[in-house]
């Protein structure tokens, strides 16, 4: 969609990280992705209700903070300060995920770590703004320093620059589960 986007405003380039994936890879990927979703659906069944709303919640906020605050973050601190080796929302395919676009893999890892933080919030008593920052500060990364996730990664001139986009990613999401995770008393 993005790059049938880019060619209908005319600044689709023949470099295009996204044109140089595979079709049938970006296929691939999408059935694994219609799978996954089902078999979450059907898991999610079988929890109980405020587990799966703590889960739920925490999957759409976490992938919707990532692919918004973080990566808006990152493109702000690479345009602005050239803090971070990447300007963020990079479609380019990385081969240790197999081929998966990097920002399709970053919102992913948003969406599990917002569970985490989901259930965190539902059953731990400690404050939910604080929680978010240390998870996202933290949390996102030491993860961003074992995975090959870039551009979240610990490396000069950057890291503090990546503890303050993780860190807003983990306050965006804490501040916006608060509704949907904790409400109701099921």
């Amino acid at each position: 969609m993005l790059v049938a986007a880019r060619m209908g405003a005319g600044t689709a380039v023949t470099d295009d990280p996204l044109l140089g994936i595979d079709p049938t890879r970006l296929g691939e990927i999408a059935a694994l992705g219609a799978a996954v979703a089902v078999a979450a659906s059907l898991l999610l069944r079988a929890l109980p209700v405020l587990v799966a709303r703590a889960l739920r919640g925490g999957f759409w906020v976490g992938a919707a903070a990532m692919a918004i605050i973080q990566q808006g973050a990152t493109f702000l601190l690479f345009r602005l300060f050239g803090a971070v080796p990447s300007q963020g929302f990079n479609m380019a395919p990385m081969p240790e995920w197999g081929g998966a676009p990097e920002f399709l893999l970053l919102v992913l890892a948003g969406g599990l770590a917002g569970m985490v933080l989901g259930l965190l919030l539902r059953f731990l008593p400690l404050p939910d703004l604080l929680m978010g920052l240390a998870l996202g500060a933290l949390g996102l990364s030491t993860l961003s320093g074992i995975l090959p996730l870039p551009p979240l990664t610990l490396t000069a001139p950057g890291w503090w620059a990546n503890l303050a986009i993780n860190g807003g990613w983990g306050l965006a999401t804490a501040l916006l589960l608060r509704p949907l995770v904790l409400s109701g008393t099921d």
